[in-house]
């Protein structure tokens, strides 16, 4: 008896440890994602503890919900477990937003906010729109409850003419970009390209792949910045152990799961999206700016967000103090407006060029294996050659956008001199075509008078050329 009971003993501890080894991905990742997101959107976005745990953890993963979750406002922080198997803590830094603990906290210099920049506003009809189709496309959107719309905004030219906000939400709240991150990170490195810091036919400054016969050498700055750089890597959110999550809510240095990757294709000769890829780009960005005796994490504040006025901007870095340009920004509807409009115009605002001459264009060029579908670090509406028909049906083929998990898009309509945003929440759904068919509504609503007018209803392709080498 006494054999038998030592056996089921073995038994039931080789269970639990298999158990809790499956589990720990799982609790680890869920830990990491609460504690993150609770963390930002109570001490970034200003939302209230109680609306950030009803409303922003349903219809993902039914765990979640047994991932404990305590708020210390007088620390600024916010931890998140799953017993033993799965603890996150995510603290807040002026400045700089919310961090993942996964390891000691960069020591970082005071970063204020720049001061605000208002927009001028304008009426809907000043700008050519037809407003009783306009007010009918955004009031029906925002009372779509299920398509979880947060912010619509339209800007003709240098002007707001419509916005619209969900309840809890208004043009003061600063709202999280996800993957509209990654356009940001691309214009960064274009202020750097300007200044004479950044080559981009070079290769990036990524100590680990230097040595001999490395064949990841080969890869540089463009080929990073269209996703071509052949590094492999898992973008998969509901694999908890792909390297997307690992490296969102796991990791202390998000640029290594992507330092570390492999090579599975020739640099330039295959399109994958790959987050990781962005942030390789941000701690190459960091090691150019430093070694040129540049401040990195005054750089976007002190480069874009201050001469756009956009004063509710924060990037948010890892612990070792590197900005995940891939999926962590704040800013509010306006703010992100604003970013929009500096490629309406070319990277010049208010007569200033922040970005080089041509590299609106080179963004919104398709990568050469994307099937016309990305740019560099931008989307594209283009069709694609073997009939993929357009992302955005509604808008024209020239329009370009940043694009982010769950329904974030800034897009740019560079032959209307518009830009459109809109911020949420869409699960369940494909957020592309929820927030598309509004677009639609709100194109056609300015088109439509247009060609009453005797214009044109559509305004065709557009010729983006290449970047100038």
């Amino acid at each position: 008896m006494g054999r038998i009971l030592a056996i089921l003993a073995v038994v039931l501890v080789v269970t639990a440890l298999v158990a809790q080894n499956r589990l720990s991905p799982i609790a680890r990742v869920g830990a990491g994602y609460k504690a993150k997101i609770a963390c930002s959107e109570i001490f970034v976005a200003g939302r209230t503890e109680a609306d950030v745990v009803a409303s922003e953890f349903d219809g993902i993963d039914d765990a979640l919900q047994y991932i404990s979750l305590a708020i210390d406002r007088s620390a600024r922080t916010a931890q998140a477990s799953l017993g033993p198997i799965g603890r996150a803590r995510a603290a807040y830094r002026e400045g700089y937003g919310c961090t993942l603990t996964k390891g000691p906290l960069a020591d970082l210099p005071p970063l204020e906010q720049p001061p605000a920049q208002a927009w001028r506003e304008a009426t809907a009809a000043e700008a050519g729109f037809d407003v009783a189709n306009l007010n009918g496309a955004l009031d029906q959107a925002m009372g779509d409850a299920a398509a979880g719309h947060r912010a619509f905004l339209v800007a003709v030219d240098d002007a707001v003419i419509a916005e619209r906000y969900a309840d809890g939400f208004s043009s003061d709240t600063p709202m999280l970009s996800w993957s509209m991150g990654k356009s940001v990170t691309a214009t960064m490195i274009g202020i750097a390209v300007k200044d004479g810091l950044i080559d981009i036919n070079e290769t990036p400054p990524i100590q680990e792949w230097l040595g001999d016969g490395d064949p990841r050498s080969a890869i540089t700055w463009r080929d990073l910045l269209r996703m071509q750089s052949g590094l492999e890597f898992v973008e998969d959110y509901g694999d908890p152990t792909s390297t997307v999550n690992q490296m969102l809510f796991n990791a202390a240095e998000v640029a290594k799961p992507a330092i570390e990757s492999a090579l599975k294709h020739e640099p330039d000769q295959h399109w994958s999206y790959s987050s990781g890829t962005t942030n390789l780009l941000q701690k190459a960005l960091k090691t150019t700016l430093e070694s040129a005796g540049v401040n990195y994490h005054s750089f976007a504040r002190d480069r874009l967000f201050a001469p756009l006025g956009a004063s509710s901007a924060v990037l948010e870095p890892d612990s070792s103090g590197v900005f995940i340009g891939s999926s962590y920004m704040y800013a509010t509807a306006r703010d992100w407006a604003k970013l929009g409009r500096l490629y309406l115009n070319d990277g010049v605002w208010n007569g200033e060029r922040l970005l080089p001459e041509g590299w609106a264009k080179f963004v919104a060029t398709p990568s050469g294996q994307s099937d016309r579908q990305y740019g560099a670090q931008f989307w594209l509406n283009a069709e694609g050659r073997n009939g993929r028909p357009r992302f955005m049906p509604g808008l024209p083929d020239s329009a370009y956008y940043f694009a982010g998990h769950e329904g974030q898009y800034v897009v740019i309509l560079p032959d209307d001199g518009m830009v459109l945003v809109r911020l949420g929440r869409t699960r369940g759904a494909s957020p592309i075509k929820v927030a598309g068919d509004v677009f639609a509504d709100i194109f056609a609503a300015r088109a439509n008078v247009a060609t009453a007018q005797g214009g044109s209803a559509d305004s065709g392709t557009t010729d983006t050329g290449a970047m100038p080498e």
